[in-house]
């Protein structure tokens, strides 16, 4: 998936956070977005992945403008794109079984539930979370909690992942297993938009990398 980002700007209480950004990344390659507290990678994620539109400016997949999109074509952006939240996003009042069924109940309908369940499963071993997927989610570790945002996000084999602070609550242990993760996924041709300060995900990881200062936005190649 090759993401672009033309002429964005966006303000945030008359404050002008992003003028005029542009950045892109390829297929199977990964944009770093660095910058200090409060230079917008949060809000460069949130655009990144359509929670919130700029006041100017497109986000632009493989050609076609997301705010253009008819409705089937936007249902396939989606379904190719996972997502991690900073704070994992997981539901508290569900199960961790229910909160990795979601995008499966959303995007794959027509799958029957005892394919479903197995794809959980599966992915839930993979992250060592088989055994808490009857408990309810504020009884994991924020590690946990970071493993199965990303599990999660993974599920439909995505073309492309957007993940705001990367491994911020992950222990250097499986920090290392998710980087290797993270380079797999690059040379099976998934698109990486991490936002980040982390040295081991920018020397590791960054293809492209995008500098964000107080005001000013700018890329460095």
């Amino acid at each position: 998936m090759h993401i672009e980002f033309k002429n964005i700007s966006h303000s945030v209480k008359n404050r002008a956070i992003f003028s005029d950004l542009n950045a892109q990344v390829g297929t199977g390659k990964c944009l770093v977005v660095s910058g200090r507290s409060g230079c917008g990678k949060t809000l460069f994620f949130s655009i990144a992945s359509d929670i919130i539109r700029p006041d100017s400016g497109q986000v632009v997949i493989n050609g076609s403008a997301v705010n253009q999109m008819h409705a089937q074509d936007y249902a396939e952006f989606r379904r190719n794109l996972g997502v991690v939240f900073q704070l994992s996003g997981l539901i508290s009042n569900l199960t961790l079984e229910e909160n990795l069924m979601l995008p499966l109940n959303r995007h794959f309908k027509e799958l029957d539930k005892g394919e479903k369940l197995r794809r959980v499963n599966s992915l839930a071993k993979e992250f060592s979370l088989q055994h808490y997927l009857a408990q309810r989610t504020e009884m994991l570790s924020s590690g946990q909690a970071s493993l199965a945002g990303l599990a999660r996000a993974l599920l439909l084999k995505p073309k492309a992942v957007i993940w705001d602070a990367p491994m911020t609550e992950i222990d250097e242990q499986w920090g290392l297993y998710v980087l290797n993760l993270l380079v797999r996924l690059k040379e099976q041709g998934t698109t990486l938009i991490l936002c980040s300060n982390r040295k081991e995900v920018i020397n590791q990881l960054a293809d492209e990398q995008l500098e964000l200062n107080e005001m000013l936005c700018y890329s460095e190649l």
